[in-house]
C-alpha cells in the first residue's frame, strides 16, 4: 500500500510504516540538550583533591606532592588540557604512572588537583613514595582516556627520599582541530609526535604548594626525563618505611 501524504500526527513512506509524532523530534533533541549540559556541568566540576590519609602520608614524610603542569595549546590557543568533553566524557590528556609494582610499566593513574584555579591552569599532582617513576602523557586528544596509555610518550621521574614537595616540570602539548562533533565541540588531535619541550616554572610549583602545603618545607625541582622505547628501564625497591 503506497501513502502519498501525511497523517495530523504520524508520516508513512511506501513499505514501512515510521510512527514520528510531531511532539518527538523536539523533545529528543530536548532531552539531548540536557544531557549534554549534565555531563558538561559533571566534567567540569569533578575535582580529586587531597585525600587526609595522602595528607597523614605526606606529613610523616612516606609520601611526596609529585608536581607537574600540563600547558596545552589548541591550534595556537590556550586550552585546559584536563577539562572534560561533553562529547566523550574524558579530558583532552590522559596520564599514566609505572614504578616497582609494574616494573616501570606505565598505568592510567588517579591524579589530583591542589584547586579548581590550578586545574584550569593545568597544575596536577600524584603522592608518590621515593623511587624512580615513568610517566606516560597521552594528548591532546579528543578520545585520549580511551587510548592504550603504554603506547604514550614516556619521562622518567626521580622522587629523591626526605623530600615532601617535588615539582618535576612544566610539559607543552599542543594540538589542532580536526573537524567537529555532530552537534558542535571540536574532535582534537595532537599537533607534535616526539618534539616536547619541558619548561622550568620552579617559581610558580614553589608558590602553589606553599599555599596549600605552609608546613611543607622546602620545594625542590627534579626535571622529568625524556625516555624512549630501548633506553634502560631502572627500578627501586621501596623502603621498607614507605607503605609500599
Amino acid at each position: 500500500m503506497k501513502y502519498t501524504g501525511f497523517h495530523s500526527e504520524q508520516r508513512y513512506t511506501e513499505g514501512h510504516r515510521l510512527c514520528h509524532s510531531q511532539d518527538t523530534l523536539p523533545s529528543l533533541l530536548s532531552a539531548l540538550v540536557l544531557l549534554v549540559l549534565f555531563t558538561h556541568l559533571v566534567g567540569c566540576t569533578s575535582l580529586y583533591v587531597l585525600s587526609d590519609a595522602e595528607k597523614t602520608a605526606i606529613n610523616a614524610g612516606e609520601k611526596t606532592v609529585v608536581l607537574l603542569r600540563i600547558e596545552c595549546t589548541i591550534d595556537n590557543q590556550p586550552h585546559e588540557p584536563f577539562k572534560t568533553s561533553a562529547w566523550t566524557g574524558e579530558p583532552i590528556v590522559a596520564l599514566g604512572i609505572g614504578g616497582f609494582e609494574t616494573v616501570g610499566e606505565p598505568r592510567l593513574a588517579v591524579h589530583g588537583f591542589l584547586s579548581e584555579d590550578s586545574r584550569r591552569a593545568g597544575w596536577t599532582y600524584f603522592a608518590l613514595s621515593s623511587g624512580v617513576y615513568y610517566l606516560a602523557v597521552l594528548g591532546p586528544k579528543s578520545d585520549a582516556g580511551n587510548k592504550n596509555i603504554q603506547e604514550a610518550p614516556r619521562w622518567r621521574v626521580d622522587v629523591p627520599e626526605n623530600t615532601r614537595l617535588l615539582y618535576i616540570g612544566t610539559l607543552q602539548l599542543t594540538g589542532r582541530a580536526d573537524g567537529a562533533f555532530l552537534l558542535g565541540g571540536k574532535i582534537i588531535k595532537s599537533a607534535n609526535n616526539e618534539e616536547f619541550i619541558v619548561k622550568n616554572e620552579h617559581e610558580l610549583a614553589k608558590s602553589l604548594l606553599a599555599e596549600h602545603f605552609p608546613d611543607g618545607g622546602e620545594t625542590k625541582t627534579s626535571p622529568m626525563q625524556r625516555w624512549r622505547r630501548g633506553d634502560p628501564i631502572i627500578i627501586r625497591t621501596p623502603r621498607p618505611d614507605s607503605g609500599k
